[in-house]
């Protein structure tokens, strides 16, 4: 059998069944994700603390993320995703269910979120290895795009039931009733991969190797998704807070604006859920780069658009938001595909954990520039411009994208479609 055959020789069950099985429990172990955003004005006012620091806590769980990754990923190489998947399912849960009991101040807040990502990255990373191993060409980016759509569909249904459950409860409750559900991940991850057999590679050390960015094309696939990271999760964050800031404005109560926020950002993430799907089909079909370059294109669009709309028609505000949610979310599994065709097979866990870190790294001052936006300038103007700085990163992110369409390996994406 050839190195590359060997390198990860396993029983596909837990591939086999990411059908119903797989996406149920993806949706059970991330249910408390997005609790933290549901809850941000009244953590801001319990914690007394500005926009920048919220951002900052939220941040720290993509920087646990990112961190880690460059430890957790590149072990997949040669021990296979079993261990690192139960393991990081667990602690996952454990950071969530602390995170309402314990967090009363930002250094504990700030601490949990970053187990939380570390959680995060052994879940993730993973299962996108194991889909790729699957679906070795055709179909890949479709295949990819049902993975990442479950993950990004958990998000929303987290936002939108932790906004319903405040609607009756303390947010700590609210947030714990979340983590308990999500604590029934665990015995789920152990059904999926309990008859998953690795042998170790022997091509790998299982050490992280830098070296994989001297690939061309795999380095501008990791531009492109640290700047889609960027935009993704400064609005995954920043989004609810808008809409909640225009319903105030028309004179809503506090607490029907945060419910009425969580539900319409949910809604919004709920169209950027099936957003990778859609845009994983895209890709099979026209090609990563051109793909990535009319989603990243209409994202910015919706961002320079979106912050200056608050005396807008409510109906209005709610239809961009859900195109919005949609176009930050559709070129995810792109990237994610495009980095399983151009890396080295035996170097695909150290190019996936310099995808996570340099990407979650984007993901990491998205939140954090856009919060400080929104300390330091004029009120009436504040959302607008914050809003119109993510999208000036469309225009870089499409130069980049341009560059990848025309390097020397660009065929060995999508099946040769570039």
């Amino acid at each position: 059998m050839p190195t590359a055959d060997r390198q990860t020789v396993e029983d596909t069950s837990f591939v086999q069944g990411l059908d119903a099985r797989g996406i149920a429990w993806l949706f059970v172990i991330l249910m408390p994700s997005s609790s933290y955003v549901a809850a941000l004005s009244y953590i801001g006012d319990e914690w007394d603390a500005g926009n920048t620091q919220l951002g900052a806590v939220y941040s720290a769980y993509l920087a646990g993320y990112a961190v880690s990754a460059l430890v957790v990923i590149p072990l997949t190489d040669r021990f296979g995703p079993k261990y690192v998947f139960i393991l990081s399912a667990c602690l996952s849960v454990m950071a969530q269910l602390l995170f309402p009991l314990t967090a009363y101040n930002m250094v504990m807040g700030a601490a949990l979120r970053v187990l939380a990502g570390v959680g995060l990255v052994g879940i993730y990373m993973p299962g996108l290895r194991l889909i790729s191993d699957r679906f070795p060409v055709h179909g890949k980016g479709l295949a990819i795009g049902s993975f990442v759509t479950a993950f990004y569909a958990a998000n929303s249904v987290s936002l939108a039931a932790t906004g319903g459950l405040m609607a009756a409860l303390e947010w700590r409750e609210a947030y714990l009733m979340m983590a308990v559900v999500s604590a029934a991940g665990v015995p789920i991850a152990y059904a999926l991969v309990r008859t998953h057999r690795t042998v170790a590679g022997d091509r790998s050390s299982g050490r992280l190797d830098v070296g994989v960015l001297k690939n061309r094309e795999a380095r501008y696939l990791i531009i492109a998704y640290s700047l889609h990271a960027v935009e993704l999760y400064a609005v995954r964050m920043w989004l609810p807070a808008f809409l909640m800031a225009a319903q105030l404005a028309r004179g809503a109560g506090a607490a029907d604006a945060a419910v009425t926020a969580a539900a319409v950002g949910g809604l919004a993430l709920a169209a950027g859920a099936v957003g990778p799907l859609m845009g994983g089909m895209i890709s099979d079909r026209w090609g990563r780069a051109n793909s990535a370059i009319a989603i990243f294109a209409l994202s910015g669009l919706c961002a320079c658009m979106i912050g200056w709309t608050g005396d807008f028609p409510w109906a209005v505000i709610v239809a961009l938001a859900v195109v919005y949610g949609w176009s930050i979310a559709a070129d995810s599994a792109i990237y994610s595909t495009g980095i399983t065709e151009v890396a080295d097979r035996a170097q695909l866990g150290s190019t996936q954990a310099m995808q996570a870190f340099i990407g979650f790294m984007g993901g990491v001052v998205g939140p954090i520039i856009l919060g400080g936006v929104l300390d330091l300038a004029p009120e009436s103007i504040r959302w607008g411009l914050g809003f119109s700085l993510l999208g000036a990163l469309a225009v870089l992110a499409v130069a980049v994208l341009s560059r990848l369409r025309s390097a020397p390996r660009s065929g060995l994406l999508a099946a040769g479609r570039g």
